[in-house]
């Protein structure tokens, strides 16, 4: 737990009692529900259960020293991460730059399914990840890293709503794609659906006769009319030039579902795919 100040009577023999100011759990909350569901289960008072706790004290703005902690502490938890990682100030101008684009940015978990015109902090993580970062075999295998030490590669400074609406509607319509793939979809899809995605994102940015860095809400029109236009030509180009880079590094090798899942688990294939 952290909290903004803490105070004990050192000279009592039991019971300790600590005072707290601005309480936070950082990591245990799992354990506290845990505790009050078991108890109301047994029909006992929940102020009855004991756990062994580790308080923190510090600055109330120290947000960078909490999330240290959390990370340290909670690493193995990705939900929790990405609720922590909402109060961000650039997340939150990110979400600005989203809305004013008419979309809405949810960047903590919700009771609901997100509406057609919502994303959610992890579509946005993992399809920036695949389309812009160049690295889809991380966005599909290592979601449980994305709040975490791929945080920073992912939500950049500079990664502003354009770029995080179109690199989510291009996943979007991939992972469409791989849920209801059609009689002749390539049987690479289930694994390489990230790796279409930056594919088409590339094969986007050069119709569109700039960088990435260029991409904003200038010309975020633009950008949804061409895709919404070329989506299919992408969707067949990037699967026509995934399955000639597999026949490459398989070179007549037998092709299992196995050997599939874990070539796109590799770096190598990216590396074939942006050297054009």
């Amino acid at each position: 737990m952290t909290c903004a100040q803490f105070a004990h009577n050192a000279l009592q023999r039991d019971n300790w009692r600590v005072r707290l100011k601005d309480l936070q759990i950082v990591n245990g909350g799992q354990t506290a529900h845990t505790a009050r569901r078991v108890a109301n289960e047994a029909g006992q008072n929940v102020e009855a259960a004991e756990v062994f706790v580790r308080i923190y004290e510090i600055q109330a703005d120290d947000t960078r020293l909490v999330d240290a902690i959390t990370l340290a502490t909670n690493s193995q938890n990705p939900v929790n991460l990405r609720d922590l990682k909402a109060n961000d100030p650039s997340r939150k101008k990110l979400a600005e730059s989203i809305k004013a684009l008419g979309y809405g940015y949810l960047t903590k978990r919700r009771d609901r399914p997100a509406a057609p015109d919502e994303l959610t902090s992890a579509v946005v993580a993992e399809a920036v990840l695949a389309v812009w970062r160049n690295r889809p075999h991380q966005a599909r295998f290592r979601r449980r890293q994305h709040f975490g030490v791929l945080y920073d590669e992912i939500f950049r400074s500079d990664l502003n709503g354009a770029q995080a609406i179109i690199a989510s509607l291009i996943q979007r319509r991939v992972e469409n794609r791989r849920k209801r793939p059609p009689p002749n979809a390539p049987d690479f899809l289930a694994y390489g659906s990230r790796f279409v995605a930056m594919l088409i994102g590339k094969y986007l940015l050069t119709d569109l006769g700039f960088e990435l860095r260029q991409l904003d809400h200038r010309n975020f029109p633009l950008a949804k009319e061409l895709l919404d236009t070329n989506a299919g030509n992408y969707l067949v180009r990037a699967e026509e030039r995934i399955g000639k880079a597999l026949s490459e590094l398989f070179n007549g090798r037998d092709r299992t579902l196995q050997r599939l899942s874990a070539t796109f688990r590799r770096a190598d294939l990216v590396d074939m795919l942006i050297a054009e």
